[in-house]
C-alpha cells in the first residue's frame, strides 16, 4: 500500500481542515495518509516521517500571497532530499495568483519533485474592525463554502491518486499576479509585527491567548498579557479569545458584527493544533 504524509500549519483550523479531508479521501484510494502539525513535529520526526512515505504533501494558509513564517521555517530546516514525490496547497479567502506556486518554489530547492499543486476557497478568517472584510460565524453559510471546497479537494486528491500531474497557480501570469501582493507584504509586515495588543477591559488574564501562539508572541507578565513585536498574522488569538480581549491596531474587535470566526467545524478547539 502507498503511504502519505500531510505536513501543514493551520492558524485558525481551515488548513486543517482540508488536510484532514484530503487524508480521508486518499485513504479511500487505499493510499495511506496521515496529517502532522507543523507545530508539534522536531525537524527529525519531519525527516523520519519522509523518508518512511511514498509521497509528501504541504499545506498552509497564504497572507498576501506568501508563506506563513512557521511553513517557510519549517522548509528551511528540512533536510535536502532527492525526487521525493510532493503536492502543494494552500487556503485562502478569495484569491492568491501563485500561492501553492511560492511554497513549490521552496520544495523544489529542497529537491523535492512538486507534480501537484491546488488552492482552496475557504471561509474568511481575518474579523480585525481595522479591516471590515466581510466574515460568517453562521454554520450554514460556513458549509456552504466547505462544500464547494470538497469537491475542488475530490477533483484534486483524483489526480494525486491516478498520478496525474496537476500544479494551478503556476503560470507566469499567475506568479505576476502574486506578486502584486507578495512584494508588498514583505516589505511591510515587519512594521505589523505589533499591531496585536491587549485591551486590558476586556482581558481576564486566563492565558489562554498565550497557550495558542504559534510563535510565542504572547507572554503573561505583571498581571497582564504582553506582546513581543512577533506576530504572523495567524489570527488564532484574536479569533479564539472567548472575551474578544485581542486587539487589532489597539482596536478591540467590533462585536456587533458577531463573535470572529471561529473554525471550519462546530467546537473547534485550536489548542489540537499545538
Amino acid at each position: 500500500m502507498q503511504t502519505t504524509s500531510i505536513f501543514y500549519f493551520s492558524g485558525t483550523g481551515n488548513t486543517w481542515w482540508v488536510s484532514r479531508e484530503m487524508a480521508r479521501l486518499l485513504s479511500e484510494r487505499e493510499i495511506c495518509t496521515r496529517t502532522h502539525s507543523i507545530e508539534q513535529l522536531t525537524t527529525g520526526a519531519a525527516t523520519q516521517l519522509m523518508a518512511e512515505c511514498d509521497t509528501v504533501g504541504f499545506g498552509y494558509p497564504i497572507y498576501g500571497s506568501d508563506l506563513p513564517g512557521p511553513m517557510e521555517e519549517f522548509i528551511a530546516r528540512m533536510e535536502a532530499v532527492e525526487g521525493k514525490r510532493c503536492f502543494v496547497f494552500c487556503t485562502q479567502w478569495l484569491w492568491s495568483g501563485d500561492g501553492a506556486r511560492a511554497g513549490a518554489a521552496l520544495l523544489t530547492s529542497k529537491g523535492f519533485d512538486v507534480r501537484w499543486g491546488e488552492h482552496f476557497l475557504m471561509p474568511n478568517n481575518v474579523c480585525v474592525a481595522v479591516m471590515p472584510l466581510p466574515f460568517t460565524n453562521e454554520r450554514k453559510r460556513i458549509d456552504a463554502v466547505l462544500a464547494k471546497a470538497s469537491h475542488r479537494i475530490e477533483r484534486f486528491v483524483e489526480k494525486i491518486g491516478t498520478d496525474r500531474s496537476f500544479r494551478r497557480g503556476f503560470h507566469p501570469l499567475s506568479n505576476l499576479l502574486g506578486s502584486l501582493q507578495r512584494v508588498p507584504f514583505q516589505r511591510l509586515k515587519g512594521r505589523m509585527q505589533d499591531d496585536i495588543g491587549v485591551d486590558g477591559q476586556r482581558c481576564t488574564r486566563c492565558g489562554y491567548c498565550v497557550s495558542l501562539c504559534p510563535v510565542d508572541n504572547l507572554v503573561e507578565a505583571r498581571q497582564s498579557i504582553m506582546t513581543r513585536s512577533q506576530c504572523i498574522f495567524c489570527m488564532r488569538c484574536y479569533n479564539f479569545c472567548p472575551e474578544s480581549a485581542i486587539t487589532y491596531r489597539r482596536r478591540p474587535h467590533n462585536l456587533r458584527r458577531g463573535v470572529p470566526y471561529r473554525g471550519p467545524v462546530e467546537g473547534f478547539d485550536p489548542r489540537i493544533l499545538r
